[in-house]
């Protein structure tokens, strides 16, 4: 058993976590409430890691049990399926989604509008730090004064660099690209002096379109309005074509892009952490990965913020939870309980905090990466300020993430159907960056034609 699984498991923390208070009590107890007197709940969880990833499945695992055995009321049945925009509308409609969805943050507007998920505002109120959530944050999941989630991790997107690299270049790891204009010169040199690629841009699975977003809002520009009172596609526009024009530019003018154009996440982490690729654009969160699955170098890792060109802005996003419409009472009130159990106090609660920190240190799991708070500024500084000697990651290098990144506006997701948005325009990008002769504006207004005939349906 690692030192992590231990942590997760000790009485310790689950007297912090609150919701085993009576378990880790003088008698142990379940809490009581008419609910859970009427016998074992059964809820079904998303979030179990799947079972290549054995470490962590094992220790989300012993979480469930940790939890079990606090509220032996509760029955929890973990799911491995993860959110998967082919599937995940069907899955709902049909009835066959778990009792806790785990989510991006794209979500929320249309499961919301379509009633799919639950009115949790009677338990989440329940928390005792409801009122420290940032209210931004909470914006997003709540419709007429009411809670439908609770969220677990938020992000703005930056750009992850090789540092090794930059140097080989002859290029500053401390000072990465701020502009565009500066980006594009740095992948020529990396591509020029080392061989590698100077950028790897993501395609497919939607992220091609999730990108394109980003550097959409980093120029400036939107990619849906309201024109009329209704949902409008807007990405047809100077923003978007600039940032088009760049990765054509940096792909058959420059050559800093490489041959192999058809890229996901779960490509690039792996050629990332080998060396393979300059940059990408990813979020601070990208070292865990980096480190613990594909065996990066820490020394090489580099975070910065997303370069600009003129919008001062960068695409935020994240995971949330929410909680099935189908869900009974019980459920409901079973599911919310989970959820703060196993992804919110530990960002509020000290004790919880501390005893993660210490034993994913233990097990050299990386922590102090650079996260945006879902809570308010002084439940911040006070959580950091208790896990700060358990830091082990190399901050200095996020330091240029950190630093800029505070100053630019965090652009939340389009609020309607972005997935179907960032799908329409996979193809874009990769017609771009395979097609010379490609037509970035035709391109363009033929996925919004796409985007806004599917708005028009919502």
């Amino acid at each position: 058993m690692t030192v992590l699984r231990r942590g997760l498991i000790a009485c310790g923390l689950a007297l912090a976590l609150g919701v085993s208070t009576a378990a880790c009590g003088s008698n142990g107890d379940p809490p009581s409430t008419s609910d859970q007197t009427d016998g074992q709940v059964t809820i079904s969880v998303m979030g179990l890691p799947p079972a290549t990833n054995a470490e962590s499945r094992q220790a989300f695992l012993d979480q469930v049990a940790a939890f079990e055995k606090a509220n032996p009321d509760i029955k929890i049945k973990p799911s491995d399926a993860p959110w998967d925009v082919k599937t995940f509308a069907a899955k709902m409609a049909g009835g066959r989604a778990e009792t806790v969805l785990k989510i991006p943050l794209t979500e929320p507007p249309g499961l919301i509008e379509r009633k799919q998920v639950a009115d949790i505002t009677v338990e989440a109120k329940k928390l005792p730090e409801f009122a420290s959530f940032d209210p931004k944050v909470m914006e997003i999941l709540s419709s007429e004064g009411k809670v439908y989630g609770l969220p677990e991790s938020i992000y703005a997107l930056g750009l992850v660099y090789n540092r090794k690299l930059f140097t080989q270049a002859g290029l500053d790891p401390d000072d990465p690209p701020d502009t565009w204009e500066e980006f594009r010169h740095a992948a020529d040199q990396i591509a020029e002096k080392t061989g590698k690629i100077g950028y790897g841009a993501l395609t497919t699975n939607n992220s091609g379109g999730w990108h394109l977003t980003a550097m959409t809002y980093a120029n400036g520009g939107t990619m849906q309005d309201l024109v009329d009172g209704k949902p409008t596609a807007t990405f047809n526009n100077a923003p978007t074509l600039e940032a088009l024009k760049l990765l054509h530019d940096m792909r058959f003018v420059d050559d800093s892009m490489g041959t192999q154009q058809l890229r996901k996440g779960e490509d690039a982490s792996p050629a990332f952490a080998a060396g393979e690729i300059g940059m990408w654009i990813n979020a601070p969160q990208a070292y865990n990965s980096y480190i613990t699955l594909f065996k990066g170098d820490p020394a090489d890792f580099g975070a910065a913020s997303l370069p600009q060109g003129g919008g001062d802005g960068t695409l935020a996003g994240g995971t949330v939870l929410m909680v099935t419409a189908k869900a009974s009472d019980a459920e409901r009130a079973a599911a919310v309980k989970w959820i703060e159990y196993s992804s919110i106090l530990p960002s509020y609660d000290t004790a919880a905090a501390v005893t993660v920190a210490k034993a994913r240190a233990a097990d050299k799991l990386p922590v102090g990466v650079p996260v945006l708070p879902v809570f308010d500024q002084a439940t911040v500084d006070k959580v950091d300020a208790a896990i700060k000697p358990y830091v082990n990651v190399p901050t200095e290098q996020f330091a240029p993430y950190v630093e800029r990144t505070k100053d630019l506006a965090f652009v939340p997701e389009p609020a309607i159907a972005a997935q179907d948005l960032y799908a329409a325009l996979d193809p874009v990008v990769q017609a771009v960056l395979t097609n010379k002769d490609a037509d970035p504006a035709a391109l363009l207004a033929a996925a919004e034609d796409q985007v806004n005939a599917i708005l028009r349906r919502q």
